[in-house]
């Protein structure tokens, strides 16, 4: 089992392909470089074999290349229940594809609560609703391993931003307070670069940013 990090381009979410019997691919971008991730993807893997896109929130530079992708590969999209319905009824608002002067393609969904298992086959993945960013956020984590998938909830060296609707600060500390409890080593953020082998550091520095220690 590899994670494989694509990158983000402009405003996109990195993406994230989680290989092994049953691979699986974490967020879609907004969708202006479709083309690409499944340019990216055919050289890591055969796309058939891909059958489920998590979304870890949902927000446009994370979702908006959902439709795209899931019709591509003939996957399911899965979201957390409560940010499903902006990302199934194309809303623009909801999903903030209008603060990017976009539209947001609606995808049917299937809606996750938080404490189901994702398995490669070879590795499970825990379902965790990380609140804060979004009412919804979700992040992944694979104790074997120490690995998380963290979205927007934590970068290398900051924080997802609370402000935007459903955000909620004091949510957010508490999701990191969550995570931090975690044996943590690699993390895989939604923007910006992985923290390899240090990922509990950049949780506690994330805790320290916000004033908390």
């Amino acid at each position: 089992m590899n994670v494989h990090h694509l990158p983000g381009r402009g405003f996109d979410s990195n993406i994230f392909l989680v290989t092994g019997e049953d691979p699986f691919l974490i967020d879609a971008g907004s969708g202006d470089y479709t083309r690409s991730v499944l340019d990216w993807i055919e050289g890591l893997v055969d796309s058939k074999n891909i059958g489920r896109i998590i979304l870890t929130h949902r927000h446009y530079d994370h979702v908006g290349g959902a439709a795209k992708l899931a019709r591509a590969l003939d996957a399911t999209v899965l979201i957390h229940e409560l940010d499903a319905d902006p990302v199934a009824n194309g809303d623009s608002w909801g999903t903030q594809a209008s603060m990017f002067g976009e539209i947001m393609e609606a995808v049917e969904v299937e809606p996750l609560k938080g404490g189901e298992i994702i398995s490669t086959g070879e590795r499970d993945f825990l379902v965790m609703h990380t609140p804060g960013h979004s009412m919804g956020s979700l992040s992944l984590f694979c104790e074997r391993d120490g690995i998380l998938i963290s979205g927007d909830t934590v970068f290398v060296g900051g924080v997802g931003r609370w402000d935007l609707p459903t955000g909620n600060y004091d949510d957010l500390i508490m999701s990191l307070r969550r995570l931090e409890r975690l044996k943590v080593a690699n993390l895989f953020p939604g923007h910006g670069p992985c923290g390899k082998g240090n990922a509990l550091q950049h949780l506690r520095d994330a805790l320290g940013c916000l004033g908390e220690s």
